[in-house]
């Protein structure tokens, strides 16, 4: 009995196996390759715990721009997304902004709140940004020194 099971599975798993694995498969229509990008950000030589890092293209319109972003752990590193979890960034130049909460954010918080910055909003404004950073082909590594 179990011989016939195997038998009637078997074309259904070399189906699957042909697909490859998970995360390989061909990449969405309208989709741009990333390359990786993490790093670290600090404050006057201090980890940022918790910083949400936000690249965005320089030279498109800020709301209509694909925009990488990533929350920093409490040691301040950081890994950015964009289309899923920790894949990086198109190549390209970037403006950044940064917003720091005063406390750890609550994981499973729908809604957030919007507390102070702990930067007093310094680097909220994707205008007036002077962080700029450039996503090359292959691995990247920026950290962010604020003064």
């Amino acid at each position: 009995m179990r011989v016939r099971t195997l038998q009637a599975v078997a074309p259904v798993l070399c189906a699957l196996a042909a697909l490859g694995p998970p995360g390989c498969a061909a990449k969405r229509p309208g989709e741009v390759p990333v390359h990786p990008v993490k790093g670290r950000v600090t404050f006057n030589g201090e980890p940022m715990p918790y910083a949400v890092v936000t690249f965005f293209p320089v030279g498109r319109p800020f709301a209509q721009a694909l925009k990488p972003r990533a929350t920093a752990d409490a040691d301040g590193y950081y890994e950015l997304t964009t289309y899923e979890l920790k894949d990086g960034a198109p190549e390209g130049e970037y403006g950044v902004i940064l917003y720091v909460p005063p406390t750890p954010p609550e994981p499973y918080a729908l809604e957030v709140p919007n507390p102070p910055d702990r930067l007093k909003n310094a680097y909220l404004d994707p205008a007036k940004s002077k962080l700029r950073y450039s996503v090359r082909p292959g691995p990247n590594t920026i950290d962010i020194t604020l003064p």
